[in-house]
């Protein structure tokens, strides 16, 4: 079942004697009394920071083990909770070079923010577009065109509209912002243009890995395709007109240079880097067509900020999410395909105690396995869901 609105995520400033937001706390106190911390390697070396029900951003914190964390949380039962994802000599000291920068993570932090069109899409219709980036992100580029392997990588669900990747491998933690943004920037599929990859095609002795590869075979795919003489609107498109597509398909029947009787069809539709020694002008736009194609079908819409912010706050592992009330849950690799935020990041002790809620918005969501089509008015709903509506700012406790 779909959500048929669109959450915000800034919501309305409430005044701290909101009894609704005070029911919302006692719900997280009920999660936060049997929670342990977890999966936060050398913790005393991390900052810790959190934002209250009812008050404005604390940070600068330390905590020597996971069980002073543990007691921190259960006492101050907050709406939000962070962690650095550095590694500080002095995590408490409040100005950053005070602190004595040791390492960092590596952080991929995906959500709608970034996400075309995401201002029209459903929570559900977000949380699924996301994870296909996400998919993207681990299986293709992290485990694949840069090598790191399972054990390298820490996937969490964020609670709320995405997925936060973190690469724990030591030749990563001390790099510093420029070579975080080098990393981002190929991911993203940011600054390679037609005149690098044909600078690069032509330089090697093979077709490389990774976006060189993926452009070498969506463009022999497309000259196998261009066969058809007499209608090629795509060609048409990219050349301009019918006319110059047409005459673009003649030429491909004459031979790439006095003395050798290969046609340039049967060299553009191998495989390899021979074919980018002789481009002309509509070569290269086809090209250029073709890398936009292979970066809108393949780049990874990664918040770039976060992965170079050598500095950065990420949502503390299984604490609880402020505006859904969902569980920022860890994902083993193998587990990532079949993982449904809606189910698997639901806190059934919720259910525990039903509550009377005040729908303020109409509201159509799948929580827990249960489907809700709630309209504005009031309404008794499991805790789980109720807690949602309420954290999201779509109702408020009676």
């Amino acid at each position: 079942m779909v959500n048929h609105i669109n959450i915000s995520w800034h919501g309305l400033v409430l005044p701290e004697t909101d009894p609704s937001e005070n029911v919302l706390r006692e719900y997280f106190r009920d999660y936060y009394r049997n929670w342990k911390a977890d999966l936060i390697d050398i913790i005393s070396a991390r900052e810790i920071g959190f934002i209250p029900f009812f008050g404005t951003m604390v940070r600068h914190r330390a905590v020597l083990n996971l069980s002073s964390l543990t007691d921190m949380m259960k006492r101050i039962v907050p709406r939000h909770t962070y962690y650095s994802t550095a590694y500080y000599r002095k995590p408490e000291e409040k100005i950053m070079k005070d602190k004595e920068w040791l390492g960092a993570e590596l952080i991929f932090d995906l959500d709608a923010d970034h996400i075309t069109g995401a201002e029209k899409m459903s929570y559900t219709e977000i949380l699924s577009e996301v994870k296909k980036h996400t998919h993207r992100l681990i299986f293709r580029f992290l485990m694949d065109d840069l090598g790191f392997q399972e054990k390298d990588l820490k996937i969490f669900f964020s609670g709320g509209r995405g997925y936060h990747v973190h690469v724990v491998e030591d030749s990563i933690y001390p790099l510093g912002s420029d070579s975080r943004r080098e990393i981002a920037n190929y991911i993203r599929g940011e600054g390679f243009s037609t005149y690098d990859i044909r600078r690069a095609m032509q330089e090697a002795s093979a077709v490389m890995g990774g976006w060189k590869s993926d452009v070498d075979r969506l463009f022999v795919e497309f000259m196998a395709g261009v066969a058809d003489e007499s209608d090629n609107q795509l060609l048409s498109g990219i050349l301009g007109n019918r006319r110059s597509a047409e005459a673009y398909i003649r030429n491909l029947s004459k031979q790439i240079n006095a003395g050798k009787s290969l046609k340039k069809r049967d060299l553009f539709v191998k495989p390899g880097s021979e074919k980018y020694r002789h481009m002309d002008a509509n070569d290269e736009k086809i090209l250029t067509h073709i890398i936009s194609e292979v970066r809108a079908s393949n780049a990874c819409e990664i918040d770039e900020p976060v992965t170079t912010d050598v500095h950065r706050l990420i949502r503390t592992p299984g604490s609880l999410h402020g505006k859904t009330g969902f569980v920022v849950k860890h994902i083993p690799v193998d587990d990532f395909d079949g993982f449904d935020p809606l189910r698997d990041a639901v806190y059934s002790g919720f259910n525990r105690r039903s509550a009377k809620v005040e729908i303020l918005r109409p509201l159509s969501i799948s929580i827990g396995g249960e489907n809700f089509n709630l309209e504005p008015g009031q309404t008794e709903l499991p805790g789980a869901a109720a807690v949602f509506a309420v954290a999201s700012r779509l109702g408020k406790f009676l």
